[in-house]
């Protein structure tokens, strides 16, 4: 009768139960950020439009319109481009 040298059974168990609670957490953790991310960014939205309407009331300011009155008009002739069948 062969007697056996390591037992492992015990120690194949314990290294999957580490490894699936090692996962467990990393999903855990995961799903937290997550959700910490998604109610984070909801509250910054009102700060993000606040500051997109000042920088586009600033723009706004300093343009000035475009005379479209001096612009040259284009005269030159295009040759139709739709077949007639």
């Amino acid at each position: 009768m062969k007697m056996q040298k390591k037992d492992l059974g015990t120690q194949a168990i314990n290294l999957r139960l580490a490894v699936c609670k090692v996962c467990i957490t990393a999903c855990f953790a995961i799903a937290l950020s997550l959700f910490l991310f998604a109610c984070g960014s909801s509250r910054d939205t009102s700060s993000t439009d606040s500051t997109a309407s000042s920088i586009q009331n600033d723009t706004a300011a300093t343009t000035a319109p475009v005379d479209t009155v001096a612009a040259p008009t284009d005269t030159t002739v295009h040759p139709d481009s739709t077949h007639v069948h």
